[in-house]
Order: structure tokens, then sequence, then C-alpha cells
């Protein structure tokens, strides 16, 4: 699933291609009964047309494209999503699910293998946002804070991280990538961990993230089966990560083959050295 470094790269690419770009026309395929959510297709089409984009701002893993007359069109990427930007008179795409085409004659694409993803068009985007936590790149999201919404938690710290109410934008992958770095065991439970190991642990988040940024967000599968920009080139994050999906594989700080296991349901990848499960440190 797009994570907040591959939600954040589509979003800064959009601004760039359809900022100022008015919807001229808008198809929704019939074969995704379930994209537009809160109203019908036809009445989701209808809303659009005309309607200019007048910035596209990131919460989590949701896009909002802020619209001329106040509305706002949230989308969320769910496991497969991908937005194409297309010339006109470009071929077809496997996936086609939604087009929106443009007043400049392009058309913005909306690919989905799985048809998991979501769009809602609101007028307050709270609707849809309103239950997520900090965004984990924002200033005031200081290593005091992070400990302030999860220090006391007994669930796993993976698990926590994962949880959408407590930090938005974090999944799977950069999950694993912030607690290798911050030498964390993913079993770990929240509450157990120390000041020091909350301090270790923001740092490894933001570096993580900052990591997916530069390089244009992490790519696993096959062209548009995964995250891919707006002109369906792969990111290449997944070329940098230090346990993630390296399940086997020698880690590159110690040599010890990096394991695998599941938690809450979740591939979990770690080193047994660098993450040991008996690390605990005092609170304070």
């Amino acid at each position: 699933m797009p994570e907040l470094p591959e939600v954040e790269t589509l979003r800064r690419d959009l601004r760039e291609r359809v900022l100022g770009r008015t919807f001229v026309e808008v198809w929704v395929s019939p074969d995704a009964p379930r994209l537009v959510r809160e109203q019908s297709p036809e009445e989701f089409r209808k809303a659009l047309m005309g309607r200019r984009i007048d910035d596209i701002g990131r919460r989590g893993k949701y896009l909002d494209f802020i619209l001329s007359d106040g509305q706002h069109l949230v989308v969320h990427r769910r496991m497969s999503g991908n937005f194409l930007h297309r010339r006109d008179g470009a071929g077809p795409d496997p996936y086609l699910r939604a087009v929106f085409r443009l007043d400049d004659g392009s058309e913005l694409r909306y690919c989905d293998l799985r048809k998991f993803g979501s769009m809602w068009l609101v007028a307050d985007p709270a609707l849809v946002l309103a239950g997520l936590g900090p965004e984990p790149l924002d200033p005031g999201f200081t290593p005091a804070e992070l400990e302030r919404r999860v220090g006391h938690r007994a669930a796993p710290i993976k698990s926590v991280l994962l949880d959408q109410r407590a930090i938005a934008g974090l999944g799977n992958l950069y999950s694993d990538e912030a607690l290798f770095a911050a030498r964390i065991h993913p079993q770990r439970p929240a509450r157990s961990l120390s000041r020091k190991e909350f301090r270790r642990l923001h740092g490894g988040i933001v570096a993580a993230l900052e990591q997916g940024l530069r390089n244009r967000g992490s790519s696993l599968g096959s062209s548009l089966r995964d995250h891919v920009n707006l002109d369906g080139v792969p990111g290449s994050n997944q070329d940098r990560v230090q346990v993630f999906q390296r399940t086997g594989e020698p880690c590159y700080t110690c040599g010890t083959p990096i394991r695998r296991m599941r938690l809450g349901g979740r591939s979990t990848h770690y080193c047994p050295r660098c993450q040991p499960s008996g690390a605990m440190e005092a609170r304070g």
C-alpha cells in the first residue's frame, strides 16, 4: 500500500502538472462500483465538471484536491491505486477505473488493479480525515509527542505504528525501517520503551520517511501493480531498504540474516541481533 512518501511524491508531481487545470469530463468505470463513496458515480461526475483544481494537499495516505467551488476531492489509493497523466491521444492503460479529462486536453487517469481505492467529494475533508493522528514530518511531532501518544499502549510497537489514529502515514515498510534504525524489536510493547528509545524511534521514523521521499517512494511490484509516478515510472527506495522484504539476507550492519514474522496479520522484518527481543531500558 502506498505510504506517506509515495503519496507525498505523487502530490508534488500533481501540483506541477495539473494545478489550475479544470475538469471538463469525468468517467467512472461501471467495473469499479465502490470507487466513489457517499454519492452515485453520475452525481460525482456532474459535480466535478467545470471545477478548477486550486491546490492539492495530503493528510496521511490521503490526497486532497481542493477545488474552485470549495469542495474537496479526497482520494485514498489503498493497495494498488495509481494516477497517470496522459496527453491527448495516448493509448489505453490497464486497470483503468476513472478518467478526469482536463481543459488542456490531457487526462488524469486512475488505475487500480485490486479496486480497493476510494474517492469522496465533500465540502469538509474532516468528514473523511478527522480520525487521523499527527503528521510525522511536521515540526510539532516531537519525540515527546510520540511518547505521549503511544507510550501508554500495551500493544506491540510495530502494531501501534501502523495505527493511523496514532500517527498518520506510516505503513508496513516504513515502520519496519524505522524500528530497525531505532534498534527496537517490533514485538516490544509500546509502553515498555524508554524515553531514550522514543527519541531513537522518532529519529528512525523521520529518517525512513525522508529517505523514501528522496528516492520518490518504494515500488515493490510490477508496473501499475504498485506505486508509480504520473508517467508510470517506479520509485527507487526499495533498493535502499535495510530490512523490509530482505528475509534471509545478511544485515548490512552486522551480517545476521534478516528474519520475517507475522505480527498483527502483517509481515514484519527485523534483524535479531540489531533489534534483540529482550532489549529494554529504564523509562525516564
